[in-house]
Parts: C-alpha cells; sequence; structure tokens
C-alpha cells in the first residue's frame, strides 16, 4: 500500500496548478516584501512601483515582466491572484507547465506593449511618467485562453451558474468600454478611467486569443466537451444519444480514432454490425498510422470479441504480431504471426511471419531444429520469394547449429 501510494505522488504533482501556485506565491511574497520596502518612503520615484514598474517614457525590457508582480493594495492582489487561481488551474493543465510558464511571460510583454503604444498615441506626456503595475494583463491573457479552451464550461458563483464565455465576453466588453472612454475622459460616476491599464488587459487578452487559436484549442475544447457529454448520455443508458456526439466529434475531427472506436463499440452494442464495423476499422487504421498500434491491438480484439468473424487485414496483423514482439510478449508474437501465416498464406505478411518464426525459434527458442523446419516450409511455399536468400542463409545457421550423429 505504501509502495503504491509512492508511485502516485509524481502523477498527483502533474496533475497540480504548480506554475499558477508559484506564480501567485511569487505575487504574494513580492507584495509582503514591497509593502514592507514601502514603509517610511516619501519620496514617491523610490516606492517599489517607480522602481519596479512599467515607465513608458523609462523603457526597460524588464520592467515589461517585473511589472506583472508588481500590486498597489491587498485588494489589487487578491483579485489578480483570485481569477488567476480560478482560470489558471485548467489552463496550465490544458497547454501543460513549461508552454504555459513561456504563454504567462509572453502576455506579460503583450500587455506591456499594447498599453505603451497606447499612452505614446493617445494620452498626454505626462502619463508617459506615469508607472503601471499588476498582472492584470498577463492574468487576462489566461483568460482568453481560458475562453478558447473552455468555451463550454460553466462557472458556479456560489449557487448561480453562469455560462463561462458569457461571464467572459462581459467581462471583455466592459474593459473595452472603458478604455475607449479614457482616451477622451478622466473619469465617469466617480471612477477613474485612467487610473486602470484597460488597454494592457487588453493587450494580453488578445495575445491569449491568438495564441489559443494558433495552438487550436477551440477544437480540443469541443473535442472534450463532446466526449464527456458522450460519457454522461452513455451512463444514464442513451446509448443513441452517445452515438450522436461522437458523430458530431467527427464533423470536428475526421482522424480522431477514440471516436471512431467508441462509435464501433456503441453500434455493437446495440448489435448494428453494419454500422460498427466500419468504424472499428477506421479506428484500427488511425491508430496504426498514429504510431498507436498498442490501441489498435486493443480495438481490434474488441472488435473479435462483438464479431467473431471480421476481417482484421494481413498488414495490421503482422503489425500486431512485431508490437506484441517489441513489448516484450515474444511468445504472444510467435503465436500471432504462426496464426498469420496458416490463415493468409497468400499474402506478403504470411511470408514475413514465416520468417520471424524462424528467427524466433533460432535466436529465443534456441531451438535450431524446429527453426531449419520452419525456413524449409518457407522455401518450398514460397520457391520465388524476394526474401529466398535471407531464408537460405538463416537455415545455414539453423542447420550448423544442430548436433551432428556420430
Amino acid at each position: 500500500m505504501i509502495n503504491q501510494r509512492i508511485k502516485s505522488i509524481p502523477g498527483t504533482l502533474q496533475r497540480l496548478p504548480l506554475v499558477t501556485l508559484t506564480i501567485i506565491a511569487i505575487n504574494v511574497i513580492v507584495y509582503i516584501v514591497a509593502y514592507r520596502e514601502a514603509v517610511g518612503v516619501t519620496d514617491p520615484e523610490l516606492s517599489p512601483a517607480h522602481i519596479y514598474g512599467l515607465i513608458p517614457s523609462h523603457l526597460r525590457i524588464g520592467k515589461m515582466v517585473t511589472a506583472n508582480f508588481i500590486h498597489l493594495g491587498l485588494v489589487h492582489l487578491v483579485v489578480n491572484m483570485g481569477l488567476l487561481y480560478l482560470f489558471g488551474r485548467d489552463v496550465e493543465r490544458a497547454m501543460g507547465k513549461l508552454e504555459y510558464c513561456i504563454f504567462y511571460i509572453g502576455a506579460c510583454f503583450a500587455a506591456s506593449i499594447l498599453h505603451i503604444a497606447i499612452v505614446f498615441a493617445t494620452l498626454p506626456q505626462n502619463y508617459a511618467d506615469m508607472p503601471v503595475v499588476g498582472a492584470s494583463g498577463s492574468v487576462a491573457g489566461v483568460v482568453a485562453i481560458y475562453a478558447v479552451r473552455y468555451h463550454r464550461k460553466v462557472l458556479n458563483f456560489f449557487g448561480l451558474e453562469l455560462p463561462a464565455l458569457f461571464v467572459i465576453l462581459c467581462w471583455l466588453i466592459t474593459q473595452l468600454m472603458l478604455g475607449i472612454l479614457g482616451l477622451y475622459r478622466d473619469n465617469i460616476l466617480g471612477l477613474g478611467l485612467k487610473e486602470v491599464s484597460y488597454w494592457s488587459h487588453l493587450g494580453g487578452f488578445t495575445f491569449g486569443i491568438i495564441a489559443a487559436l494558433a495552438t487550436n484549442m477551440a477544437l480540443q475544447g469541443e473535442r472534450e466537451h463532446l466526449i464527456s457529454e458522450a460519457n454522461r448520455h452513455y451512463d444514464n443508458g442513451n446509448i443513441l444519444e452517445a452515438t450522436q456526439r461522437y458523430e458530431s466529434l467527427l464533423k470536428y475531427d475526421p482522424d480522431n480514432a477514440f471516436a471512431h472506436a467508441e462509435l464501433g463499440r456503441l453500434w455493437a452494442i446495440l448489435e448494428e454490425e453494419d454500422q460498427s464495423l466500419p468504424y472499428y476499422q477506421m479506428a484500427i487504421e488511425l491508430y496504426i498510422s498514429q504510431g498507436e498500434e498498442g490501441e489498435a491491438l486493443a480495438r481490434a480484439d474488441e472488435m473479435k470479441r462483438f464479431w467473431p468473424n471480421a476481417i482484421v487485414a494481413a498488414p495490421n496483423r503482422f503489425r500486431f504480431a512485431c508490437y506484441l514482439e517489441e513489448t516484450g510478449r515474444t511468445e504472444q508474437a510467435i503465436r500471432a504471426f504462426r496464426k498469420l501465416a496458416e490463415e493468409e498464406p497468400g499474402s506478403v505478411e504470411a511470408q514475413m511471419a514465416l520468417l520471424k518464426i524462424g528467427q524466433f525459434q533460432l535466436s529465443f527458442q534456441h531451438d535450431p531444429k524446429s527453426a531449419a523446419t520452419t525456413l524449409s516450409s518457407f522455401l518450398e511455399r514460397y520457391p520465388n520469394s524476394e526474401w529466398r536468400k535471407f531464408a537460405e542463409d538463416v537455415l545455414t545457421r539453423a542447420q550448423s547449429c544442430q548436433p551432428v550423429r556420430a
């Protein structure tokens, strides 16, 4: 039991949003240190915001990143870190830890760049001397990834369920409106429009949208949603509805081997052989083409359990036997090669299977007599084979290993 728990630790750590938690921890630590440094400081230019914040008129590349880790108050920090935790966990899982980390830094730069461009293009000169700080821009990039990747998700706010896309769209429209108004007015309804860098938010968000679309995350999100819906319908006993979800998935992703395989299984459960077999066959072909012979073999075995008379093409059977060999299941591989040679004698794969058996008998089973018999049978069956010379060489080796009677 203890060993099982120890073995599960790496998997558990992999599932934890370690990058998100690390970014939050850094922001909290920086806030505490900056707060202590700011105590007693009377000169604004010596404050952490001026030292580490982004000042367009005194542009430093490093500050385009450091500014995202400085916050002006506890509320500022809590709101940004709360949003990062809410959305960042799933985004980190979807992207992978390294890619997510690189993306976050990229969002820092994107947010800073748009803020600088807007300040120099539209605002009075004095705004170029004002520092901007906070993780809002980079967090907005994370929110954008979430909007594309998890566009089907529903957020629960203390019992109130709202579609994630609706919530994010409302936030985006608000940021865009306030950003545009801030170009022309200083405040509205007591809200200081130029005290918040809305264009940083929009810069980070735009970067996130571009990154998500470039990596096809919308399709990934739709795929995950449809599979989840199919599983839900299947668990409720609604098999036809489950098949409809997988068929919808194939419209978006026609080369999805898993969807083909599940459709083969579901139609088999419904005892529809004509519907089931084509999906199974396609799934097997796709898995093999994608280098997933193990999945292909598992689905072929599943198909044969449902439909014992189903035919698996000779090339695929040979690949399965080779896969068994490569994964150390040599005895199973020999049986698979032998069955292929017996059932598909006219195929090229049958010739290769016999050669494989002969080699196994000689090298793995250390049975040169059986190897010689197999290879002699090969030469009799296929006198014009392109592998005849190879078979003769192996046969010679097998015969030389047999004991000589006195």
